[in-house]
């Protein structure tokens, strides 16, 4: 059996250590890390303020190991390489992956190492860094795609490789270890982090229950430990960030379970309401359980964040803003899963519409979020707090 990697035929017994080559040998292209820094300087710097909470973010960066010059390849994986090597330099409190680190389309060997060159970026990046999980950073595309069928990733392969190095830094909080929901603080400024592919590994002979590409949603648990993280948050500005787009801009879910429960979260925290959500499902995604916002202060959520969508929108429900961010990962305009919004950039390798990132800055004294992309991204938007 033959594989191409990186634009080579080889032996798959040979996969592993060529990748390694590859990676040991993929450095920060100067033109980008220069490009990121500058944007900063030149266009985010002088807008905030010094006690303002400073975000470098990316998401849906589909890293596979394919050298690729029109879409999903390599190239992924060294956004995340000159976006960090850029932050260096730069006074970022924090950087966040939104999710779809990897395609998921790799063998399981391939798609691992990758999952855990990226996190080893972000470790060595001198900043804190919080890294969500995607719908496709389980593998699964992989195990659609193959002749026989198996399962390609562990229950807890993902967690060992990603989550839990990101539970190892102190600035993360989490309830628990297991904990789905993490939150980091700087001074009155808290930012949530929520798994919108918190779906539970079930496997039947050598199928999984639920496809993890496909499925997005949360889960009971999840739900609980957000709403005891919410109820004692007092008097803080809260955004919170996940993969996926949880409602629609009519308000209806967006993920396959559950959405809509975290949406009458937001809004029921903001009007400091007490009571009991529940749902008509049973089994993996019933909900019943209680909550009380009644004692949290001053504080409001006014935001959510996410990627998963592969282009820009924004849109208000019940008072709370909803931002969809574009994907880091090169989609060509030519290639047939290229979104309008990207056609409309006309990416090229090489380019600085190659990648697409954004440093986010939350200022809780002027009450505003602004939002700065480069590279194929909107270059400036804000919204009230």
């Amino acid at each position: 059996m033959k594989l191409n990697v990186f634009g080579k035929d080889i032996f798959s017994k040979n996969v592993s250590t060529h990748i390694e080559d590859i990676f040991m040998n993929m450095k920060p292209r100067s033109f980008a890390t220069n490009y990121i820094e500058n944007f900063y300087n030149t266009n985010v710097k002088e807008k905030v303020s010094k006690d303002s909470l400073n975000l470098s973010l990316l998401t849906d960066t589909h890293a596979k190991a394919l050298a690729s010059t029109s879409y999903y390849g390599y190239n992924g994986l060294r956004h995340i390489y000159e976006t960090n090597a850029a932050g260096e330099n730069l006074p970022i409190d924090l950087n966040v992956h939104l999710g779809d680190m990897i395609d998921g389309s790799d063998r399981p060997e391939i798609s691992k190492r990758l999952l855990k060159k990226a996190t080893e970026n972000y470790q060595s990046s001198g900043k804190p860094f919080y890294i969500a999980e995607g719908n496709h950073d389980e593998n699964d595309k992989f195990d659609e795609h193959k002749f026989i069928k198996s399962v390609s990733f562990d229950r807890d392969d993902y967690f060992n490789l990603v989550t839990k190095q990101v539970n190892k830094q102190p600035e993360i909080q989490r309830l628990s270890q297991v904990s789905r929901v993490s939150w980091f603080d700087k001074d009155d400024i808290r930012v949530i982090f929520i798994n919108t592919s918190d779906i539970p590994y079930i496997v039947y002979g050598n199928n999984k229950k639920y496809d993890f590409k496909k499925v997005r949603g949360v889960r009971e648990q999840q739900i609980q430990d957000l709403i005891k993280i919410l109820e004692n948050t007092v008097d803080k500005r809260v955004i919170v960030m996940g993969h996926a787009n949880i409602v629609s801009p009519s308000g209806k879910n967006a993920l396959n379970f559950n959405g809509d429960l975290l949406q009458k979260i937001f809004e029921e925290f903001n009007n400091k309401q007490h009571g009991q959500l529940k749902n008509n499902l049973l089994g993996d995604f019933g909900v019943s359980t209680a909550y009380d916002f009644s004692n949290t202060g001053i504080s409001t959520i006014s935001t959510y964040i996410c990627g998963h969508m592969h282009y820009e929108k924004h849109y208000q429900v019940s008072g709370i803003n909803h931002i969809i961010l574009n994907c880091s990962a090169l989609m060509g305009k030519k290639r047939g899963l290229t979104t309008d919004y990207n056609r409309k950039w006309d990416r090229k390798i090489n380019e600085i519409s190659e990648f697409c990132g954004y440093f986010i800055n939350v200022d809780s004294k002027k009450m505003i979020l602004q939002i700065f992309g480069y590279g194929a991204a909107t270059r400036y938007v804000n919204f009230n707090l």
